[in-house]
């Protein structure tokens, strides 16, 4: 049956479109945020280098300056500066000694040059004066303009360009009679900010009327006085597009220094980062298209089962949901609308709703009779394994939480009222009895009851936070409390036996016995009455051995069933502690330790439904210290159960694992589960698990599988049948399914393996 193209459409396009946006906007922001953050972190880092790269240029001037103001102190100097001083070729050669030493303090100098106005002749450090002047001229000229005291200048002299400190002399006059000028050299700012076309990014000086003094970097000083210095200069112009600017003025020369870098360098590693987060979405988002096709194929597919699913069921059943007047062709083979199909869906859901809410009711209802056959089981067995436990919690029994006790009710007159009653009567007569004990139990702890015979009633109760002592003393209330109301609102009497306070629920059966024993006592101490086996005399201490042996023989019949050799050795290692007991009497102690050993070979054989061979008592009386008879019920009595259980278990295996195998054989070409297998042989589901599991270490879809499987050699070998009508007889929904199934298992296509096995 095919459904609108169009639903897989949307489906496709609304998955891929959710998946776009949310590749796409994670994207962005991650990029976005990391950007924004490296900026802020690269500005505060550029920031910290352009204020040493300032530091280090005014420290340069400042040592600079300090150095004229000694060559002015010279009084060689002050006496040239006279305007009426003529020139004496001595003063000349005393000067340039002196600034042949400033030039050699200062790194970077390459000349200083003194030049006096009065004459315009130049006293240089490293040329004769005349072989300079025009050299200089340009920047004396660059220079007067600017009316200030110094200044710093690059001009460009023969090609090549030039850094000078030109300063009036003397500094501390109105009138200036020489100029003295620095020739610095370039490496100095080579040094300092970089040499030119190395690196990534630009350092760059503006001067005070920001103009560009010095550059250095990948940038020329046209891209630069362009795109970077403009922005710079006026602060209300916008920023440079495409490109990281941070900048720093100078507090002394109002100098700029900067830093600039074209975004795409500054940005590579994290655009990276971010073209390989966009390739790995584009992957994602691939991945993604192809598992919504695959997905959406697969959900039209199991959509594609389910009508044919329901087109199997027959369309009888279907038309009693139909309206009146609706056409009974319309399901008769022809291909239905859609709506029609979801009509179809709707209705076998609404049928599946209705019959779970039915089976819920059944269920409220039989929850109580499976609550009480619960109770009576471990009133027989105890609680010994974390399922049981578990069972108890499940069905809110929680009779772990402190010392519990039993009680046995009966109806004194029973026999005498079921001949004056009806059996309604009867009924409501226990009901109540039932619901008084609860009611009483619900007032003083824990409990639970269960019906074990006709008005007869045990109850377990447990005490939270409460000693032996008071539990005992409690116990006891509760029991007079059920016998005092029983006699004053109903027609007839109770008497009540209660067993032994216990902590450990594996005596749980235990328990339930000593109160029905207990109430065995009605025969002599008169009905109406609560006996306790306490009244018995029968100590619940060591000293007496009884209720110690009832407990062992207990723990080793469960060792037995359970087929575990160590956990009854342990068991038996309780045997220990009667050593040293000097109140026991040895022949007492002897024949209880027989009786033991006889009552455990007993209680097996109403396990395995047949008698055992018990041991002479003579070969018993033999046995004379308590290791012997450690060692001979370990040897003789443990061994031998053990091993005649697992025989049977085994024999009783092989045979139910037999008969589901057998029947497999006979209805493979039908659905089949282990729950409806098991049915039909009347076994429990866990047996039929468990025999599986310990005879051919498999499950039962396997098993399944496997008889499928030979079903479907025997007939591709033997048979001309198809292997479409192979596939529907062991019903596989499709020949393709079918086939990928056999060669799984078999290792070869069928086609191949007809064509094989018959040549």
């Amino acid at each position: 049956m095919v459904l609108h193209v169009s639903k897989k459409v949307q489906t496709l396009i609304l998955l891929l479109l959710i998946v776009s946006l949310c590749i796409l906007a994670m994207g962005s922001t991650v990029y976005l945020l990391a950007r924004n953050a490296i900026r802020q972190e690269v500005q505060n880092a550029y920031q910290v280098s352009l204020l040493r790269t300032k530091d280090r240029i005014e420290s340069y001037f400042r040592q600079m300056h300090q150095s004229i103001l000694q060559f002015e102190k010279l009084p060689t100097f002050g006496t040239l500066s006279s305007p009426y001083k003529e020139e004496d070729q001595f003063d000349f050669i005393t000067l340039r000694d002196t600034m042949l030493r400033i030039q050699t303090s200062l790194d970077y100098v390459d000349n200083i040059v003194l030049y006096r106005t009065a004459t315009g002749k130049l006293l240089s450090t490293n040329q004769p004066v005349t072989d300079f002047q025009d050299d200089y001229s340009l920047a004396m000229q660059t220079f007067d303009p600017l009316g200030k005291d110094f200044a710093f200048l690059t001009v460009t002299v023969k090609s090549a360009p030039t850094a000078v400190l030109i300063r009036k002399l003397p500094v501390f006059s109105s009138t200036h009679s020489f100029y003295i000028i620095f020739h610095i050299n370039q490496r100095f700012f080579d040094d300092i900010l970089g040499q030119a076309g190395k690196g990534k990014g630009n350092y760059f000086i503006l001067d005070e009327h920001k103009r560009l003094l010095q550059n250095r970097g990948t940038l020329s000083d046209g891209e630069l006085g362009t795109k970077i210095v403009p922005g710079i200069a006026d602060p209300k112009a916008a920023a440079p597009e495409g490109y990281f600017t941070s900048q720093l003025a100078s507090s002394t020369s109002d100098w700029t220094y900067g830093f600039a870098i074209a975004n795409d360098l500054l940005f590579h590693k994290i655009g990276q980062l971010r073209n390989g987060i966009f390739l790995f979405a584009l992957l994602l988002l691939i991945v993604g298209a192809v598992a919504a096709v695959l997905s959406a194929n697969r959900l039209w597919r199991g959509w594609n089962d389910i009508v044919s699913a329901l087109n199997e069921q027959g369309h009888g059943q279907m038309r009693k949901h139909e309206p009146k007047g609706t056409s009974a062709s319309a399901n008769t083979g022809t291909t239905m609308a859609p709506s029609d199909e979801f009509k179809q869906i709707f209705l076998k859901v609404k049928d599946m709703k209705e019959t779970r809410d039915e089976l819920q009711e059944q269920v409220k209802e039989l929850i109580p009779d499976i609550r009480e056959a619960f109770v009576r089981k471990v009133l027989e067995k105890g609680v010994r394994t974390a399922e049981e436990l578990d069972k108890l919690h499940k069905y809110q029994l929680p009779l772990d939480r402190g010392p519990y006790g039993c009680l046995c009710v009966e109806i004194d007159q029973y026999r005498s009222m079921s001949e004056l009653y009806s059996e309604v009567d009867m009924y409501y007569f226990q009901y109540g009895l039932s619901r008084v004990i609860l009611e009483v139990m619900e007032g003083t702890g824990i409990g639970a009851v269960s019906a074990v015979g006709a008005g007869r009633f045990i109850g377990v109760l447990t005490f939270e936070t409460c000693s032996v002592r008071e539990a005992k003393d409690a116990l006891w209330q509760a029991a007079n409390m059920i016998r005092t109301f029983v006699h004053d609102y109903f027609p007839y009497t109770v008497s009540i036996g209660t067993g032994r306070i216990r902590e450990d629920l594996a005596y749980l059966n235990l328990a339930a016995q000593e109160a029905e024993e207990a109430l065995k006592h009605k025969l002599l101490a008169g009905a109406n009455r609560v006996i306790s086996m306490e009244e018995l005399g029968e100590a619940s201490d060591i000293g007496d051995t009884a209720v110690f042996m009832k407990e062992l023989h207990n723990d080793l019949l469960f060792a037995i069933r359970s087929r575990n050799r160590e956990l009854g050795y342990a068991y038996v290692g309780k045997l220990t502690s009667l050593q040293n007991i000097k109140s026991l009497n040895a022949q007492r102690l002897q024949g209880q330790l027989a009786e033991l050993v006889f009552s455990v070979f007993r209680g097996t054989g109403e396990q395995l439904n047949q008698p055992q061979n018990e041991p002479l008592l003579s070969e018993l009386l033999k046995l004379s210290t308590l290791e012997e008879w450690m060692d001979w019920i370990r040897r003789e009595t443990i061994d031998v159960l053990i091993d005649r259980v697992s025989q049977v278990h085994l024999s009783y295996m092989n045979k139910v694992a037999a008969q589901i195998s057998g029947y497999l054989e006979e209805h493979n070409e039908e659905e089949i589960r282990l729950e409806s297998c098991c049915k039909a042989m009347n076994l429990p589901v866990s047996i039929g698990k468990q025999a599986l599991k310990e005879v051919h270490d498999t499950t039962f879809a396997d098993l399944l599988l496997t008889s499928r499987m030979n079903k479907a050699q025997q007939l591709l070998k033997d048979t001309d049948t198809g292997i479409e009508e192979i596939a529907s007889r062991l019903l596989y929904s499709s020949a393709q399914n079918f086939s990928r199934t056999f060669k799984k298992a078999i290792g070869i296509p069928p086609g191949q393996f007809r064509k094989e096995s018959r040549e």
